[in-house]
C-alpha cells in the first residue's frame, strides 16, 4: 500500500472513531441548544431578520422563524441523547445548509447583512464569521451522519434492549 493509501486509511479510522463522533454530537448539540434558547424569546426579531434576506416569501419566513428555535433545541436534545442519530444528523445538515445558503446568497446579492442573528440577543456575529461556523457545523453533522457512533448513545442502548434475546 502506498503512502497516500496509508494516510487515507488513518483518516478513515479517525473519522469513524467513537470519541470523535461523541465530540461532534456534543458540539453540534451545544450550538443548537444555545442558539435555539437564545432565539426562542425573540421570535418576532428572528422573523424580521429572516425577511431581510429576501429569499423566502413572507408566509414561509414566518413559519421558518416560528419553527426554527424549537427545532434547534429538539435536534440538540436528540443529538445529546443519541436518539434517531441518522434522522437528527440529516435534519441538522438541512438546517445548517439553509443558514449557509442564505448567507452566501445575501453576500452575493450585496445585501447589507453584516450581523448574523444566529444566537439571538446572546451575541452578535459578523455574517462572515457565522458562515465559517456554519461550515464547521456542516462538517460535524456529516461526520455524525456517516458514522452514527453508538458510543454513549441512548438509541443504541434502546435498540439492543428491543432485540429478542432468543430465550423462551
Amino acid at each position: 500500500m502506498n503512502a497516500v493509501g496509508i494516510k487515507a486509511k488513518r483518516v478513515g479510522r479517525l473519522l469513524r472513531h467513537p470519541y470523535l463522533t461523541l465530540v461532534s454530537r456534543m458540539g453540534l448539540a451545544g450550538v443548537f441548544i444555545f442558539a435555539g434558547m437564545a432565539k426562542l424569546p425573540y421570535v418576532d426579531t428572528l422573523i424580521w431578520e429572516i425577511k431581510q434576506y429576501h429569499i423566502l416569501p413572507h408566509s414561509l419566513a414566518n413559519a421558518y422563524g416560528h419553527v426554527l428555535p424549537t427545532l434547534e433545541i429538539a435536534l440538540g436534545i436528540l443529538l445529546v441523547m443519541g436518539l434517531f442519530l441518522r434522522i437528527s444528523a440529516s435534519v441538522s445538515v438541512l438546517v445548517v445548509l439553509s443558514f449557509t445558503i442564505a448567507k452566501i446568497v445575501a453576500l452575493a446579492r450585496g445585501l447589507d447583512i453584516s450581523i448574523c442573528g444566529c444566537f439571538g440577543s446572546a451575541g452578535e456575529l459578523l455574517a462572515l464569521h457565522s458562515l465559517i461556523i456554519d461550515f464547521v457545523l456542516l462538517a460535524l453533522a456529516f461526520q455524525i451522519l456517516f458514522h452514527r457512533g453508538e458510543f454513549l448513545s441512548l438509541g443504541h442502548l434502546l435498540s439492543r434492549k428491543a432485540e429478542p434475546s432468543g430465550e423462551p
